[in-house]
Parts: structure tokens; sequence; C-alpha cells
């Protein structure tokens, strides 16, 4: 099954979600079999039915981005509607925000479900006016990577899991978190960053030293905002610089690109 929907009243774990577009898909495997002497073949399912959804949202509370968060390295599954469609049995494997002063702030959220999605009916929601976040009016706090104003930005989480079944049971009885990261790339002008602050192990080299230069842990955030100033809600990392990249064109300022990386670990416990 796959089905794609727009407009739909999208809701995680009670939190709605103004969803700009949402992808639902589910499927099974199937082993084929045959006996000898028949032209005839038979078919049964070897996994037990999986789906993913994948939703584009709007970011405009900072509500939604709570509830995101509190899925961060953990086993706890999430109950997903969408439209007429439900599921109880979701685990988060991805979210990412990104952004430019040119368009409005959006968020991506991909789920795996286990078990059939059920279905029923088209819960009703009245008409809402929403002002959603925007690249123009959100502000970066950068200062310990070296920059100080920013193009664009593109911020992710990502986690895997590990999930088992018990003998005689249809839904997951075991469930961990196998890893769980986080990362934000930037992009600057060059005249806009600590060109040396940038330097991915500093003047000292791999070994951190007391001034707080070499290769050491870093925090920063990004405020994200309406164009009517109100704060909608915050991204933030402690992380290493992973890389950096420049780029060029004639007559244009060179661009400096940075990657911040962070290894997230809150609870690698199992479900139960």
């Amino acid at each position: 099954m796959n089905a794609s929907f727009e407009n739909l009243v999208t809701s995680i774990n009670g939190q709605d979600y103004y969803a700009q577009s949402v992808d639902l898909s589910e499927s099974i495997g199937i082993e084929y079999f045959a006996a000898m002497g028949t032209r005839s073949y038979s078919a049964f399912p070897t996994s037990k039915p999986e789906g993913s959804i994948n939703i584009s949202f709007y970011v405009t509370t900072g509500d939604e981005l709570s509830v995101i968060e509190s899925g961060y390295g953990r086993t706890g599954f999430s109950d997903i509607q969408v439209g007429p469609f439900s599921t109880s049995k979701a685990l988060m494997t991805s979210f990412s925000v990104n952004g430019d002063p040119s368009s409005m702030i959006m968020g991506s959220l991909s789920y795996t479900y286990y078990g059939q999605i059920e279905s029923g009916v088209v819960p009703s929601r009245q008409n809402a006016s929403i002002v959603p976040a925007h690249g123009a009016a959100s502000v970066a706090s950068l200062d310990d990577f070296g920059g100080s104003e920013i193009l664009d930005f593109d911020y992710s989480f990502s986690q895997s899991f590990d999930v088992k079944y018990s003998l005689g049971s249809k839904d997951p009885t075991k469930v961990s978190v196998t890893d769980a990261s986080r990362s934000l790339d930037v992009s600057n002008l060059i005249s806009d960053v600590d060109y040396e602050k940038t330097n991915l192990t500093g003047t000292s080299g791999m070994c951190n030293n007391q001034s707080g230069e070499g290769f050491y842990k870093r925090s920063g955030f990004i405020d994200l905002k309406n164009l009517c100033g109100n704060e909608i809600g915050r991204l933030d990392i402690t992380g290493y610089l992973s890389s950096r990249s420049f780029s060029a064109e004639p007559g244009g300022e060179v661009v400096q690109s940075l990657s911040i990386e962070e290894k997230y670990v809150r609870n690698t416990g199992c479900y139960e």
C-alpha cells in the first residue's frame, strides 16, 4: 500500500501538526512455494506488516518541537493519526528542519510503524489561522563555532532501533535504541566567520588546552521566530566540528559551510 495526502488532520501523541503533505506505505514479505509434481504456487507471509509515515509540516509552535524532542533516544511508541488512519506502534526514525531568509521554515518527520494501520472516521478540525516560523526572523547563536551570521541551516536528528518479536505475539515485545545522533549544517559568508575559530582541531591540534583551543565540544542554537517576532522554538546542539568547505563565484564573496555533529544518547533501555 502506498498513499499520499495533503491538508489532512495530523496528530502525534495528541499534538496537532499543520502538515503540508503526508506519505504512508505498508508492506509484508511473501514467500512462494510449490510441491513437487505440481504447477501451482502457494504463498505465505514471511514477516508481519510494517509501514512508514513521512510528514512534511509547518513549524508553528514550541509544543510541536517538544513532542518530537521527547522522542530523542527513547524507545516508547508514538500514537499517530493521519486523517482516518491511525497507529499506536510508531517509532520516530528521523526529524529535520531547514530554513533560509526567503522562506517559511518546514519540518520533516519519518516514522516506522508495526502492524497494519487502522482506519476509522476522519476527525473534524475548525479552520485555523497559523503563523509559521520564517527564516527572515529566526536568529542563530553560533559564536562558539565562529559564526556570527548564517545564510541557511539544516538541522537533523536520526535514530535506529532493534525491534524483536516473541513467538505467538503479533506486536513487538522488545525495542532498544542502537544509535542516535543529530547534526547541524550552516552556511556563512566568510566575512561573518571567525576563520581561525572554525579550524577543526584548533591551533593546538588534536588535544584540547586550557584556553579552549583544539578539538573540543562546542555549543550553539537557532531560535525559530515568526514574522511577528514571536519565538516558536529553539534548535540546540552540543557537538564537534566535523567538516568545513568553501565555495566562491566571480564577483561574489566566499561562502563557508560548517557541519556540526553530536552523538545523542538519552535512554538506551528496552521497551517492554
